[in-house]
């Protein structure tokens, strides 16, 4: 059943929600405010209150799906149960998707308008510092590597974390990420570094599978080369947003080169850094499809991943 409420999932995030974001993610946002006013009291009064607020917020959206799938069973042939795994994966999945970012970006991009491609960033891939407006190199590079990155913890993660431990693993992800994302300015540093620590559990084996798929999907000697040197890397300053950009742009060595030195004058500006989008693109579009082969493998011969 897994891999067909993943392509159903797939199949509805692409041509029912590729144009309107029917899921708001604001309501984690509202619940976490809610759960923090609950647990200030514990917070202020205990070390380490700290420690159980953020298991309250694992802890009730984890029970509240618990007891509908309890309740769901196997009634109705468990249809009402893959409707219910269905609804966690849409809202865990990412509704943009990336072909929808990287045209939005270098429609921008060929324009011209660095100011407009720097705004688009901003809202659809917030970040550490966006690069200056005049350094396009740069700019381009970020947003590289925001698109490969948030591909795979919208997507990559969750299959397979689904497939490990089916939505009761997709909401432990989703509710991780959001809590990187939703803490304020004034929260204690204990909490963000105990989220950012389960966040790099969390992807160090998806990472490493990407990183291998990128290998089959492109430059195989080097990227592999590079998964080989860094495979056991898990330390706490380890950015994997740089790592896994790092296994892209070996995997597309050789792929997506421009000649930037040609004098011809039909050469646009900016050329080089449109091919290595699209070939990065390209590159997410082909280990996606490996990926739903090996799950279709899985599948159909009843393997266990664990």
């Amino acid at each position: 059943m897994n891999f067909l409420v993943i392509l159903i999932c797939l199949a509805i995030n692409y041509l029912w929600l590729k144009d309107f974001d029917r899921f708001d993610d604001g309501w984690f946002f509202r619940f976490r405010c809610r759960m923090d006013n609950f647990t200030s009291g514990l917070v202020a009064k205990s070390n380490l209150g700290w420690l159980l607020a953020i298991v309250v917020l694992y802890a009730v959206p984890m029970l509240c799906l618990g007891a509908v799938l309890l309740a769901t069973g196997d009634r109705a042939f468990g249809l009402p149960t893959m409707i219910v795994h269905i609804f966690v994966l849409l809202i865990a999945f990412d509704r943009t998707q990336p072909g929808k970012l990287a045209s939005d970006f270098l429609d921008k991009w060929k324009a011209g308008d660095m100011e407009a491609c720097v705004l688009y960033i901003q809202q659809e891939l917030p970040g550490a510092e966006v690069p200056d407006i005049d350094n396009k190199e740069a700019l381009s590079k970020y947003f590289r590597k925001q698109l490969v990155y948030r591909s795979f913890e919208k997507m990559f993660v969750m299959f397979f974390w689904y497939m490990v431990s089916g939505p009761m693993g997709i909401l432990f992800c989703y509710v991780s990420y959001q809590l990187r994302d939703s803490h304020s300015e004034d929260q204690i540093d204990s909490q963000i570094n105990f989220v950012a620590l389960v966040i790099k559990f969390l992807e160090w084996i998806p990472i490493r599978l990407l990183a291998i798929t990128f290998s089959l999907a492109g430059n195989f000697v080097k990227c592999f080369e590079n998964v080989k040197n860094t495979f056991w890397d898990l330390g706490k300053n380890t950015d994997n947003s740089e790592l896994l950009y790092s296994y892209a742009a070996c995997a597309l060595a050789g792929m997506a080169e421009v000649d930037r030195s040609t004098d011809d004058s039909s050469q646009e500006e900016g050329a080089g850094e449109v091919a290595e989008i699209e070939a990065l693109l390209g590159l997410l579009e082909r280990s996606q499809a490996i990926w739903l082969g090996m799950l279709a493998l899985i599948t159909i011969f009843g393997l266990q991943i664990f």
